[in-house]
């Protein structure tokens, strides 16, 4: 029984066939949930898996299997008073290769809502000066947007950010 799990395992590995993953390959990402600025949970939830499979330079043999989980990390910053805007940096880190080996990714999606600062700048200190002494100085609290990246979104701009060599059958 040993020897025939033996043979089996020697066979399989002999019909596996190196691949090269490169650097700049394309790896389409989909967010598995929503961000939102305004909830300002930093990395909490935040994931997101391939979208396509990504496949060697002859489009034979899947490399990178649709579906598996992208490691990402999220800068979220919320609105805040005199006009700040929010804002959303997802950052993709990560994934693993059908073999297993952890392949490097580069890029994300970079969001900003609108800032209202010349708003809050300019009710503050114009209507706090001359019209409301004392209350115009609350104008001051507007905020800026908030901002959300949906459920499902598609980040596009996601590269392999090295060479790999990947073992595929």
């Amino acid at each position: 029984m040993i020897i025939l799990c033996a043979l089996s395992l020697l066979s399989m590995e002999m019909y596996a066939q190196n691949f090269k993953l490169e650097s700049g390959k394309p790896v389409i990402v989909r967010t598995t949930k929503s961000v939102m600025s305004k909830n300002n949970n930093n990395n909490a939830g935040v994931t997101a898996i391939v979208e396509r499979d990504v496949r060697d330079a002859s489009g034979e043999k899947v490399l990178i299997r649709r579906g598996t989980p992208v490691q990402i990390t999220a800068n979220v910053t919320k609105a805040k008073g005199m006009g700040k805007a929010g804002a959303i940096d997802l950052t993709c880190l990560s994934t693993t290769a059908v073999d297993g080996q952890t392949v490097s990714l580069l890029g994300g999606l970079n969001l900003q809502g609108d800032s209202n600062k010349g708003a809050a700048l300019g009710c503050g200190l114009g209507l706090g000066l001359t019209l409301l002494p004392g209350v115009g100085f609350f104008f001051f609290c507007i905020q800026g947007e908030n901002v959300e990246v949906p459920e499902n979104t598609i980040l596009q701009n996601i590269v392999v950010n090295d060479n790999y060599t990947i073992k595929a059958e």
